[in-house]
């Protein structure tokens, strides 16, 4: 296939983009229905109570054996309390996989995970900072050519 004019570069662009973005949907709408422990759908839906799940979300209370988080599902905020004392602070994000008992509660925890607040906000400004270097190396090695629609080296 030969892609001599702009119209259809551009056209291959659109069709590339457009199947990309339909990936995307379907992986978003249906990596629920694949993962090994329900989660929050379960809950909402039918309420597991005495199986495995794995929920997550944010720390919004820390007690002396247990902590509660929240998660805002398709629009509906659901709080959880987590019996256990792993260490946690105020707005970590948690991931846990445990037995979910009455009134919204994990009993038992079988793996929590932590990612500290300070440290996404971090991983956040090394992309930022990773992205405006790729941007300048770009930039400097590489032009836009708007006619025929094409990159080309300088």
């Amino acid at each position: 296939m030969k892609l001599n004019t702009p119209l259809k570069r551009m056209v291959t662009g659109l069709i590339l983009v457009a199947v990309l973005a339909i990936l995307c949907s379907n992986y978003a709408t249906e990596y629920e229905y694949h993962q090994k422990y329900p989660s929050y759908g379960a809950l909402i839906s039918d309420y597991p109570e005495g199986e495995v799940v794995n929920v997550g979300g944010t720390v919004t209370h820390i007690g002396s054996s247990q902590f509660q988080i929240l998660e805002n599902y398709h629009g509906q905020n659901i709080n959880l309390s987590i019996n256990s004392s792993t260490p946690v602070n105020l707005e970590d994000q948690v991931s846990v996989v445990g037995v979910l008992g009455p009134n919204h509660t994990i009993i038992q925890v079988e793996r929590v995970e932590v990612n500290e607040y300070w440290k996404y906000l971090f991983l956040l400004l090394r992309s930022f900072l990773a992205v405006i270097l790729l941007i300048f190396i770009f930039y400097r090695y590489w032009s836009f050519d708007w006619k025929n629609f094409e990159f080309g080296r300088r």
